[in-house]
């Protein structure tokens, strides 16, 4: 038998050298993270760690203008490339491995015609019965089941720390925690200390919890048994069992016919999560973790995929299928947020140019899901439009339109507005035409200008994670801690509380019921969880010795009965929270104030009772018994 040379010494691979020898790559070894391909870094042209004009002689410029490595490619003869690939790759049976190959392009052919789908069905939201407490909403996404879990593995790692730990929590206690995080969304201070801080003191937060056991349990709450790291290709590992729970309640509900995929950035700018940390120069929050996402119009995000890079899908709870494997990275993440729909028959999805190409619209044009988003130049496939650098001069005017149909059914056009603009649809066409305002340059006024039906559709439908980003950060959850996925818990808070918002108001809107803002709903839903946790836990023993001037945990001080201002309307309970007759309504002895129930002008009684829940006075003796009249009549 004769031995290559080949198999002998190996396949010689693509060889990465500096160009000069004084170039070293040393400096950039300190971090030893796992490479994270992020789409959206562009790398240098030129080594950025030489120097520069003003500390370098003449030689040191040239070699800054150079290109700091240069890539050397193997120079073996390819004539015998068939019988060596005979000897690589092979498996432990000496059989051959499939390579994976991508998709080889399909020629298509284009036509000057236009798109003529039939519009797709409105939503219509079922109304239910009536319309539950904003902590029934909330709890359909972060159950109980998900407290129970956080419990369960807080204990776990709290014992894995240290074996003889006295430290134990318990549901009710990640409850109370969870909402002095949602409390503190909503009256942010500078620290965490000034909650309890003898000027700064906040009661709804100093009353509940101590600092002390605060610091302790954010220090130690814990989402995954870390035994089960070693082997894991999941990045995410530590904060992942959490997203499975949101994802599989989201994805339960209803959805729209207009749902819209775009990138979600959770901000972070600390050094301890390596690249998992991701910049994006056009969003709000330009560092942190990135996501992708899938949202209805109306900013109800129902699938979530956590970028780590080429692992990404691997450490997903979607399996990807061959056919998803052979396509490009953002085409992959687009059909594994279309696969989870309700039904994809009846849907139409909504991308920018980060997503579209030629391949995934005609992915989900196959399965009969419709597809319309921007596209750049080079995805199109060279549809026979007219060319950017052409509609981009002055004599064209804007409003200018050209359109092209292919062979199977894909509309690709391209507009000019204030920039041209290039789009790929399968949903609606050019027609009707309509007219939009746009600013003109020359006659200092706003003109008409004639807009495709598409474009008009893709504006109105696009915004479906903008917008929960938009209600995310009206009162984002504060945490800053050295543990880095303590920052997407606190996002998954959040989200869970805009999702909650978002299908009450559809309950209300179905019903035509005025409903709460969303301050108001996360007030009413931090109120029900304190509530909750203490009708759990009744008999909750006192966790640490409380400061001077507080009330014990579980105990209702003077400071939260709302005090009587004169010519301000007094306090009075939500309806859902009076009658809700699951809640614990105990009398409590406490200041005499006016009874809300009897009382009227001129003919004013007081009382030295209150409703634990409704935080009213109401007589209660052997005269009159207002307080089961207040909650007893509707």
């Amino acid at each position: 038998m004769q031995l290559s040379a080949r198999l002998f010494y190996g396949k010689r691979e693509t060889v990465v050298v500096p160009v000069d020898p004084a170039i070293s790559d040393d400096a950039g070894s300190e971090e030893e993270d796992d490479a994270v391909m992020d789409p959206d870094f562009i790398p240098h042209t030129c080594n950025m760690d030489t120097p520069g004009p003003s500390n370098g002689s003449s030689s040191a410029k040239r070699r800054c203008m150079r290109s700091a490595v240069e890539v050397i490619e193997d120079n073996t003869d390819t004539n015998n490339s068939d019988e060596d690939d005979s000897d690589e790759d092979t498996n432990d049976k000496g059989q051959p491995e499939p390579k994976k190959r991508r998709q080889v392009a399909r020629l298509t052919t284009w036509k000057k015609a236009d798109l003529d789908n039939p519009a797709l069905p409105e939503y219509q939201h079922s109304p239910p019965d009536f319309v539950q407490t904003p902590f029934d909403y909330f709890c359909r996404y972060f159950s109980p089941q998900v407290f129970a879990h956080i419990a369960y593995q807080t204990n776990l790692y709290a014992t894995q720390k240290d074996i003889n730990t006295t430290f134990t929590t318990t549901e009710e206690e990640i409850m109370d925690f969870v909402a002095i995080m949602m409390y503190m969304g909503i009256t942010q201070l500078p620290s965490v200390e000034d909650y309890w801080a003898m000027e700064t003191r906040v009661p709804q937060v100093a009353n509940l919890m101590s600092s002390k056991r605060f610091r302790l349990l954010k220090r130690l709450v814990h989402f995954s048994d870390n035994t089960n790291l070693p082997g894991t290709t999941d990045r995410f590992f530590k904060i992942r069992p959490l997203f499975t729970f949101l994802n599989t309640a989201f994805r339960s509900e209803p959805q729209t016919p207009k749902q819209s995929v775009d990138e979600v950035m959770v901000a972070y700018k600390g050094k301890t999560a390596g690249n998992l940390r991701q910049y994006i120069k056009n969003k709000p929050d330009k560092w942190g973790f990135k996501l992708f996402a899938r949202a209805s119009e109306d900013g109800f995000i129902h699938d979530i995929v956590l970028y780590q890079g080429k692992t990404t899908l691997e450490a997903h709870d979607i399996p990807v299928t061959p056919e998803q494997e052979a396509m490009g990275a953002t085409s992959q993440i687009v059909s594994i947020l279309a696969s989870t729909m309700s039904s994809s028959t009846t849907t139409a999805i909504f991308a920018d140019n980060f997503f579209s190409s030629l391949e995934i619209v005609r992915y989900l044009k196959d399965r009969n899901c419709r597809y319309t988003g921007t596209a750049r130049d080079n995805r199109i496939g060279k549809p026979p439009l007219r060319s950017i650098k052409e509609m981009e001069k002055k004599a064209v005017p804007c409003g200018t339109c050209s359109y092209v149909l292919s062979d199977d059914g894909i509309l690709a056009v391209r507009w000019k507005d204030n920039k041209v603009v290039t789009l790929l649809s399968t949903d609606m066409g050019v027609q009707p035409m309509s007219s939009v305002s746009r600013y003109c340059s020359d006659t200092k006024r706003k003109e008409d200008v004639t807009c495709p039906a598409l474009i008009k559709s893709y504006n109105a439908n696009i915004g479906g994670i903008d917008k929960s980003d938009m209600l995310v950060h009206l009162y984002r959850t504060p945490m800053k801690s050295k543990r880095w996925y303590m920052r997407l818990f606190a996002y998954a808070v959040d989200v869970s509380i805009t999702n909650a918002w978002v299908m009450y108001r559809r309950d209300c809107k179905s019903l035509d019921v005025d409903g709460l803002s969303l301050k108001s709903f996360r007030i009413q839903e931090i109120y029900f969880l304190i509530c909750f946790s203490l009708s759990a836990s009744s008999d909750r023993a006192v966790r640490s010795r409380p400061r001077r001037g507080s009330a014990t945990p579980g105990s209702l001080s003077p400071p939260e009965i709302p005090k009587p201002v004169r010519g301000h309307r007094s306090h009075i309970p939500n309806d859902s929270v009076r009658f809700n007759l699951s809640l614990f309504h105990a009398p409590i002895y406490a200041n005499r104030q006016t009874c809300k129930y009897c009382s009227r002008k001129g003919h004013i009684l007081r009382s030295n009772v209150v409703c634990s829940v409704c935080k009213v006075h109401l007589c209660l003796n052997n005269e009159r018994n207002c307080f089961v009249e207040f909650h007893g009549s509707s």
